[in-house]
């Protein structure tokens, strides 16, 4: 199985990749700073 680690995957770019490469089938892993709610609701 592949994994792609997105950094500040909780909006802008890093959500639309994450989003992308999740819809791939490939497994993530997501990081954010400080906004957990909207890293919540990516994953």
């Amino acid at each position: 199985m592949k994994i792609a680690i997105i950094t500040g995957g909780s909006r802008g770019l890093g959500k639309n990749a994450a989003l992308h490469v999740a819809k791939k089938g490939i497994g993530i892993i997501l990081t954010y700073n400080s906004n957990h709610e909207d890293a919540n609701n990516v994953v």
